[in-house]
């Protein structure tokens, strides 16, 4: 069982605990997904951003590698009535999927804890036929309770491979290959961003 399987369960409790941050950016995306997009979530963990745009888009494919994460998505997504979401495990390195197959790619909260991000990039960019969108969470240079409960975090075995705040996200985007058009700020106790990429 991997980490991410064992805290399938408890996921949420930690986007309640930055309830203020992570609800600007949900509210945020659903303004970024057009209406009627088809709409690929890769490491969606237990599916809120499919669920809070699934009266956006066209149909969604929800996907994680974690069987656990996608069943506490699945139940979640029938208790909302999405009927347009679908779930599957899927590889953000190899998605087995046509090019340009999605309107819409969203990966959040990935690409700092993965040991290739580049590789991961590449895949996001080639199934997506117009826009990537990219939620993360600045945890660099926390201070106070927001870092202590990182801190627990990494005590219960959150790594991430790379830390960043805002001012260095667009840079690490630039590294492995999304020169981003913009980045929405969220404030909350831990900031995020979502930065936005267009496919030309």
């Amino acid at each position: 069982m991997t980490f991410w399987d064992f805290c399938a369960p408890f996921y949420d409790l930690s986007m309640k605990a930055n309830g203020e941050a992570y609800a600007k950016m949900l509210a945020a995306i659903q303004e970024l997904v057009p209406y009627g997009a088809s709409v690929i979530e890769v490491a969606a963990g237990t599916g809120a951003i499919s669920i809070a745009i699934c009266h956006r888009a066209s149909n969604i494919l929800c996907t994680d590698f974690s069987k656990q994460m996608i069943k506490v998505a699945e139940r979640k997504a029938e208790k909302a009535k999405a009927p347009n979401i679908t779930f599957d495990l899927r590889n953000i390195y190899d998605l087995a999927i046509p090019d340009e197959s999605f309107d819409v790619v969203i990966a959040g909260q990935v690409l700092h804890l993965i040991d290739n991000p580049s590789k991961a990039a590449g895949e996001l960019r080639r199934v997506a036929a117009k826009l990537v969108l990219l939620p993360l969470s600045f945890t660099k240079g926390l201070k106070g309770f927001a870092k202590i409960k990182m801190d627990l975090y990494k005590l219960l075995g959150f790594a991430p491979k790379v830390e960043l705040t805002a001012d260095e996200y667009n840079a690490f985007l630039n590294s492995i290959g999304f020169e981003v058009g913009k980045i929405v700020h969220c404030e909350g106790s831990v900031p995020m961003g979502i930065a936005v990429w267009h496919k030309t």
